[in-house]
């Protein structure tokens, strides 16, 4: 077998990320320096990787590596764009969460970094092992992660639902990796899809569902979304924002490019669970919302009825209804960090206010948090002229060119409801009073910026959505 030459040049962005853990884990050695230092490097090495994965997607690389293993092209570029972003605005939320003193701070950016590597495996992995592969780097730097205060009671608990349950979602995609291999004799994306154009076997078959359940536990899709609740709840709070967000990202990139791509000619058989799976996602996901009364619990199942609208780009099985996902997924990843980063900086002398409750009476006392705080849940509930508008209406648009009509109408029905329970908290901070004065911790200048871009980017992108849209169409790998 002849053995392709590397070239370390498509690895860019991977190598950043590597080059960045290494020095970090470095600089975490040495007591002198101040460990706030490291989030500094952190956020430095991940930005040259995003003007390097930008730069990479402008000039329209297309390439294999590692024996066509590996795919460098604008489908994966663009994923590693909003991995990148993800990961800068957590650990800008974060510098202040922990302490700027505090000893936890170097394997945290490390496993952070860590994650963010295995996600850029996912979305470039031409191959189901390397697709695994990424996953576990991932989840396992992500189960660390939630469990990160292990004082807590809650966040232990939170790292231990994680760890088993996604265990035993890893156990069902190797499972499915496995009966793929069966019914086809590979496992690389592109012979899976060669393999198919003859018909596909009722072990690849098999394979395909264990597939969506592995996925779904992922990126919490009904009825695989009951760790969600509990490991926001009790994670940290700047983890929960990268949960929510870049990892499911990730999950959805591997998701779309395994069924667009390999299973692709097997569309009759799964446009119907995947479109039930969606209907389901939306409507569990926004009905139980509107019961919750702990506002980290409320962003959990906003995050899996999220998911939800995500999939109907996938149900419509187009070119338009993956470039619409990207899309929603990039502007998801910005809203829902800056969600949890005006959550983080409500915060008071005993921590954090979690109760719905708490937030009254903010509109006027801590105007500066309530907008930031208004502004993420208008999008989130898909308002004009935010960027969550956007992205639904281009979402809908392309399942009812793909003459998915009924799936739009539950869509639209699930976005109003969303609305009662985004809009709550908004009524809350606004018009009515607070119970009880609760004295409110200084705003920390790191997490003032993350969410003045994360602002910024819900209102640019809402305002002048084409050139991201433009760059999304561009990058679909169909």
């Amino acid at each position: 077998m002849t053995i392709e030459p590397i070239n370390w040049q498509l690895l860019m962005p991977e190598l950043v990320v590597l080059c960045t853990f290494l020095i970090v884990m470095i600089f975490d050695l040495f007591e002198s320096i101040q460990k706030s230092w490291l989030a500094g490097v952190t956020i430095l090495g991940s930005f040259i990787a995003l003007i390097v994965s930008f730069q990479m997607l402008q000039a329209g690389t297309d390439q294999t590596q590692f024996n066509q293993m590996i795919r460098v092209d604008s489908y994966s570029l663009y994923f590693n764009i909003i991995f990148l972003i993800s990961t800068i605005l957590v650990v800008l939320i974060s510098m202040n969460y922990l302490g700027r003193e505090d000893s936890r701070q170097g394997p945290y950016y490390l496993l952070i970094l860590l994650a963010t590597l295995g996600m850029m495996l996912m979305a470039s992995g031409n191959e189901l092992i390397i697709v695994f592969l990424g996953l576990e780097l991932m989840s396992l730097s992500l189960y660390i992660l939630a469990g990160y205060f292990r004082t807590s009671m809650a966040s232990s608990e939170a790292g231990m639902k994680y760890l088993l349950l996604g265990a035993f979602a890893s156990g069902f995609f190797l499972y499915g990796i496995a009966l793929i291999y069966a019914g086809t004799g590979t496992t690389s994306i592109p012979g899976i899809a060669s393999a198919l154009t003859a018909g596909g076997s009722p072990l690849l078959r098999a394979g395909m569902l264990l597939l969506i359940v592995g996925f779904g536990f992922k990126v919490a899709l009904v009825p695989f979304h009951q760790w969600a609740p509990d490991v926001y709840e009790g994670a940290p709070t700047s983890i929960a924002a990268f949960i929510s967000a870049g990892p499911k990202a990730a999950g959805f990139a591997a998701l779309l490019r395994i069924f667009m791509d390999a299973l692709q000619n097997l569309q009759p058989e799964w446009i119907g669970v995947i479109t039930l799976i969606a209907i389901l996602t939306m409507t569990i996901g926004n009905v139980v919302a509107i019961a919750q009364r702990n506002i980290k619990r409320m962003l959990a199942y906003s995050s899996i009825a999220h998911a939800g609208y995500v999939l109907v780009g996938l149900a419509a099985a187009n070119k338009d209804g993956i470039s619409s996902a990207m899309f929603y997924l990039l502007v998801y990843c910005i809203t829902n960090i800056g969600a949890f980063g005006a959550i983080i900086l409500a915060r008071t002398e005993d921590g954090e206010s979690l109760n719905i409750s708490d937030y009254a009476g903010l509109g006027f006392r801590k105007p500066l948090l309530a907008l930031f705080m208004t502004i993420m849940l208008l999008s989130l509930a898909g308002f004009p002229p935010t960027a969550g508008f956007v992205g639904k209406f281009y979402l809908f648009r392309s399942a009812v060119e793909a003459g998915q009509i009924w799936l739009v109408i539950i869509g639209a029905i699930n976005t109003a409801i969303s609305a009662f329970f985004y809009l709550r908290i908004v009524v809350t901070m606004y018009m009515k009073d607070a119970e009880e004065e609760l004295d409110f911790l200084a705003y920390p200048s790191s997490l003032v910026v993350a969410l003045l871009i994360a602002a910024a980017g819900v209102i640019l992108i809402g305002i002048l959505p084409s050139y991201v849209l433009d760059s999304a169409k561009i990058s679909t790998f169909l």
